[in-house]
């Protein structure tokens, strides 16, 4: 059960890493995640649970305007991720 939390733990991190550093002009992914390390504890779920339920708040938000919603709000996501 550790394993899995851990696991889990660290994709939530890496993702939202990523959501971060996209949206943050001149940090990289390796800046945002050495910043995420060196954050208190408290810190630290926050940079990793505020961009996930964005994410997830967002993606509610496109979920009522159907399909066309949905595929515009992956778009942007996959837009804002590469």
């Amino acid at each position: 059960m550790a394993s899995i939390r851990i696991e889990l733990w660290t994709r939530a991190r890496d993702v939202s890493a990523a959501l971060i550093s996209a949206c943050w002009p001149g940090r990289d992914f390796a800046a945002v995640e050495s910043m995420i390390d060196e954050a208190t504890p408290l810190m630290r779920r926050a940079l990793v649970v505020g961009p996930l339920l964005a994410l997830a708040l967002c993606s509610f938000i496109a979920a009522q305007f159907g399909l066309l919603g949905l595929c515009v709000f992956w778009i942007g996501v996959i837009w804002l991720i590469r």
